[in-house]
């Protein structure tokens, strides 16, 4: 079941999806007169789609129609006491399958045109699953600030995380899991004017994410448990060959092992056989590169990939 109602901006319409266990899927499509393409995009964790919509509506200037959407455990319709928690009963699985929902909706109300899925961050990761679990469902993948599936250090992780979801519950935010993600990220870039200081040089973004009460917030250890579960079935040579796959990152983004990490995966997405596949690290950039200090730049640089495609050697 789908229902569309126009907003302020004739261009601007609320998506509402209803995922097959009647979960509710809400975001928002951005529609051009004439659009070249369409992008999905899935955003990162501890934040929500609305931050993408300044983004979304410079693209549709550039006529590309975007679809943005909250997660599960994510954004304004999310109840207080589930932000942060997927599911607790196979919530990689649901959040892979409300994402494909959203494609395949995409592919419908912009049939004809290509299809391109960008993930940022926990979104690159629920992309990657998604386009192995349903390849025909884009046309292309864009990834910004992802990593390598570095198996022995996940699978550890998860061994941990697994422990304190025992001992504590399901719907238990660790700070013990706070200190070895967003926390360690953060003492890389001492001293910290404040706890997000990771996410960009630009103060005035980090302060727009500070003080968003729909970002910043921690995490469950049953979310944890099934976001590293699910990276650990990311397998590239599992992808359609033929797929487009662009990553972009800062060179000082924590979360790509400061450029290392993104690299290493976009060799081994070359290595397993995907033939059009590019990487563009931006010099001095931290995690969120569509809010860093040259913004601008990284804005050109994916409308050059839905456009034109911009292939690089790896």
């Amino acid at each position: 079941m789908m229902t569309m109602a126009p907003e302020h901006n004739t261009h601007e319409q609320a998506l509402s999806l209803v995922s097959q266990d009647s979960h509710a899927i809400t975001g928002t499509v951005f529609c051009p007169d004439t659009p070249g393409s369409v992008l999905v995009i899935a955003h990162g964790m501890a934040e929500h789609a609305g931050r993408y919509a300044d983004f979304s509506r410079w693209l549709v200037e550039r006529n590309i129609a975007v679809i943005t959407f909250n997660h599960r455990g994510h954004g304004p319709a999310c109840p207080s006491e589930q932000l942060g928690h997927y599911s607790d009963t196979d919530g990689w699985g649901k959040v892979i399958n409300d994402l494909n929902k959203v494609l395949l909706y995409a592919r419908e109300r912009f049939s004809g045109i290509p299809l391109v899925l960008l993930g940022h961050s926990m979104g690159s990761f629920i992309a990657q699953s998604c386009a192995q679990q349903h390849p025909r469902s884009l046309d292309g993948m864009i990834l910004s600030a992802t990593n390598r599936i570095h198996r022995p250090q996940l699978w550890a992780s998860k061994a941990l995380i697994g422990g304190i979801r025992r001992l504590y519950g399901n719907d238990h935010k660790s700070p013990t899991i706070a200190k070895m993600t967003f926390g360690q990220f953060n003492r890389l870039f001492q001293p910290n004017r404040t706890d997000c200081d990771w996410l960009s040089r630009d103060s005035a973004q980090v302060d727009k994410y500070v003080s968003d009460p729909l970002c910043g917030f921690e995490c469950t250890a049953g979310l944890w448990h099934d976001f590293i579960k699910g990276m650990l079935t990311i397998n590239p040579s599992a992808w359609r060959k033929d797929l487009p796959v662009h990553l972009f990152a800062g060179s000082d983004d924590p979360v790509g092992e400061m450029g290392k990490g993104i690299t290493r995966h976009a060799r081994s997405i070359r290595k397993a056989g995907v033939r059009d596949i590019s990487l563009k690290l931006f010099e001095g950039g931290r995690h969120e590169m569509l809010n860093e200090t040259n913004s601008g730049d990284v804005r050109e640089h994916v409308l050059s990939l839905l456009v034109h495609g911009n292939r690089s050697d790896v």
